[in-house]
């Protein structure tokens, strides 16, 4: 079964409830804060049987305030290894808890984001209104055609540029013409999500140095332009 659902619900009113209980309730869903008549609901969909269903919890466990935590200690760190590290963390708890829900594995979650139309069209207005960001990504661009971005989390001595850039699908093309490792353009959505996301598996398995100037540049630049999205999505959490 998949999860395609989590959210908050009123409870149901039971048939004995007093006079002060059904006001209390009616008050509630005036006001459209549930309160303590609020239960949390988990939706899983079975899709050999095409049926769904349903599992109550008395409360859901908010992932809200750790992903604004992470995003905001990010802003605070000083130096840029490690508000990348918090920035991605904020970033993948948030797609995971509140965006894509039957997603377990984090590939998974990073081609469904390249998939989301909407979220691009957001990205890309607020790259085109963003000074310093276009010349972030602009700077950045010029880097990568000189030298691409190749994940090293595999083999160290010998990282190659692998398959998912370019590629927006559930699988790697075989026979993508394309170059890989580069980001093409300021609005080059699939390509930027990849970068933060190779710059990630190199970072968490040992291929990113903070002694390298290169490396410090890739990082530094992937938290500049990962910020401004989990800004944009934090916002629209409130």
């Amino acid at each position: 079964m998949v999860k395609v659902d989590r959210r908050e619900e009123m409870t149901d009113l039971d048939d004995d409830a007093t006079d002060g209980q059904v006001a209390d309730f009616l008050a509630a869903e005036m006001s459209s804060d549930a309160g303590a008549w609020s239960v949390g609901v988990i939706e899983y969909h079975c899709a050999s049987c095409n049926a769904y269903y349903q599992i109550q919890e008395d409360e859901l466990t908010n992932y809200k305030s750790l992903i604004v935590g992470w995003h905001e200690k990010a802003a605070v760190e000083g130096d840029y290894f490690s508000r990348f590290v918090f920035e991605y963390l904020a970033f993948i708890a948030h797609l995971k808890n509140n965006v894509y829900f039957g997603e377990t594995r984090d590939r998974s979650v990073i081609q469904n984001l390249k998939q989301d139309f909407r979220r691009q069209s957001l990205y890309v207005q607020s790259v085109q209104s963003n000074a310093d960001l276009l010349k972030a990504f602009e700077a950045l661009i010029r880097e990568l055609q000189r030298s691409p971005l190749r994940n090293s989390s595999m083999d160290l001595d010998y990282p190659e540029i692998d398959k998912w850039w370019n590629c927006s699908g559930r699988k790697p093309l075989d026979n993508d013409s394309g170059q890989g490792g580069i980001i093409r353009t300021p609005h080059d959505w699939e390509n930027t999500i990849e970068f933060w996301y190779g710059v990630r598996n190199n970072l968490f398995h040992g291929g990113k140095s903070p002694n390298i100037q290169r490396d410090l540049f890739l990082v530094e630049h992937a938290y500049k332009t990962l910020a401004v999205f989990m800004k944009s999505e934090i916002s629209a959490l409130e």
